[in-house]
């Protein structure tokens, strides 16, 4: 499915629990690489025990499964993926893109350095941009319709996540109570 360059070092992965975050959101993700996109529908939940990002083809075929819980991660793939995926690597992609500024500046020390600039947000190892991640000056990150692009220059890839619709998991989940927004 992707065929990937050599990656960087992988940044410093943040605990669960510290991005301060309970929610699920349903995504569609544009993976392009070397002049090809490939498609899929993801969910991705951020909990203070755990982040998990789960991989489905347009038809609903699992294709991967990662976890990040207990300073541990996991991963599984699905056969039809044919390169492996750098599990660690993309949750740092998804902690960059979510996780409030505040806590990524204290996480991220020499030789890494991170920026924010308007909608901007870029990973530098030493003086190399390795990852940059563009939002709509609109954008709202835990909101349904939100948009960002991650581009990493090094591996020649880029994401397009739109985020479909986004469930509250801290929210009680009895009838008439559930704090969910979407498309």
């Amino acid at each position: 499915m992707l065929g990937v360059r050599p990656l960087p070092p992988v940044p410093p992965l943040l605990e669960p629990g510290s991005g301060d975050m309970a929610v699920q959101m349903n995504q569609r993700m544009t993976l392009t690489l070397e002049d090809r996109r490939h498609h899929m529908m993801v969910v991705v939940s951020f909990t203070p025990e755990q982040t998990r990002m789960t991989g489905f083809t347009l038809t609903g075929q699992r294709l991967l499964d990662i976890v990040h819980e207990d300073g541990k991660v996991s991963i599984w793939q699905s056969e039809q993926v044919d390169r492996d995926i750098p599990a660690r690597w993309l949750m740092t992609q998804l902690q960059l893109a979510y996780w409030p500024k505040a806590a990524l500046q204290e996480a991220y020390g020499l030789p890494w350095v991170f920026v924010q600039k308007g909608t901007q947000r870029a990973l530098y190892l030493e003086d190399e941009l390795l990852v940059m991640v563009s939002c709509a000056p609109d954008f709202h990150a835990l909101k349904a319709g939100s948009k960002l692009i991650i581009n990493q220059p090094r591996m020649g890839l880029v994401m397009t996540v739109e985020t479909l619709k986004v469930k509250d998991l801290a929210a009680p989940s009895g009838s008439g109570n559930r704090q969910e927004t979407g498309q």
